[in-house]
């Protein structure tokens, strides 16, 4: 395989496809017959269900630093399951889900399969794909989390740019729920900062726990989500509680997903207010979450 160097693509986006496929792990796990998860997925579900995943990339130290693995490089992802364009023919879109901040490995199944079954009752029926990272810390690791989760951002921007030179006619969609805001926003600023302008169609924010003025023409990611991004919907309520609390206890400030965009908003975003969505879980859940103004956007 070969690859650009950090110093050719100023972030160091690799080219080619940087597939590390490890299904032989999962197919192992499924023929176990393990029992279904107390998160609702089955063991095949967890071991087939279609996703980018870097889970295992990173861990925590006892004193508290984050570190990435050393069998790892910063790009690098793997898939599971069969993801349509690399499996298969090219569909004409894919939607990649990110989950938010302590998801355990199946719950992360478990809410990606709930999500898909919002698009399908929606109306969307191209593939919905997971991206599921280390996440789970404890309840203290808000810090470390934030850190992984940016560190990731770096992976899925490396799927996005390989899925799209092997499949250049498909549209790519990008949602993320809570602190996956993060790793999606970041993944915006590594395609624009290597000038890959043109491969995300989309990105939607269900709840998103980054700071309210950084998706702003004068804040961090708002430049890039203007440059890099066909449009960018923000899905937010007034009323969530664990941003409300948890999010502004931590950073000492407000989330985009509490308050929407503080500033100037780039020219292709909009922001939604979703005050029935019942509370900072449900925004992705069929029936009383948001997924159909998601939809309908598109």
């Amino acid at each position: 395989m070969s690859h650009l160097s950090e110093a050719t693509t100023g972030t160091g986006i690799e080219t080619g496809r940087r597939q590390f496929l490890r299904r032989a792990g999962a197919v192992g796990a499924a023929a176990t017959g393990l029992v279904a998860t107390s998160s609702g997925a089955t063991a095949e579900e967890a071991a087939t269900f279609p996703r980018i995943s870097t889970r295992g990339h990173y861990d925590i130290t006892w004193y508290g630093s984050v570190y990435r693995k050393d069998e790892y490089t910063k790009w690098e992802y793997d898939t599971v399951g069969s993801i349509p364009g690399l499996d298969g023919g090219a569909p004409a879109e894919l939607l990649v889900h990110v989950h938010g901040w302590r998801n355990e490995s199946n719950e992360a199944v478990d809410g990606f399969r709930e999500a898909r079954e919002a698009y399908r009752a929606n109306g969307y029926d191209h593939p919905v794909v997971g991206f599921t990272w280390d996440s789970d810390s404890t309840v203290f690791g808000w810090w470390d989390s934030t850190e992984i989760a940016e560190a990731n951002g770096l992976k899925l921007a490396q799927f996005v740019y390989d899925y799209r030179n092997q499949n250049p006619d498909t549209r790519v969609r990008l949602v993320c729920h809570s602190l996956g805001a993060r790793v999606l926003l970041r993944a915006v600023e590594v395609l624009d900062d290597s000038d890959v302008t043109d491969y995300v169609d989309s990105v939607s924010l269900l709840g998103g726990a980054a700071d309210n003025d950084a998706v702003s023409t004068g804040g961090r990611y708002g430049p890039h989500v203007a440059n890099a991004v066909g449009q960018a919907d923000n899905f937010w309520k007034d009323e969530d509680d664990v941003l409300n609390w948890a999010y502004t206890t931590a950073e000492w400030d407000s989330a985009v997903g509490e308050e929407g965009c503080e500033g100037t908003q780039p020219g292709n975003y909009q922001d939604h207010n979703v005050d029935y969505v019942p509370d900072h879980f449900s925004y992705d859940q069929s029936g009383e979450g948001c997924i159909g103004d998601v939809v309908a956007q598109w």
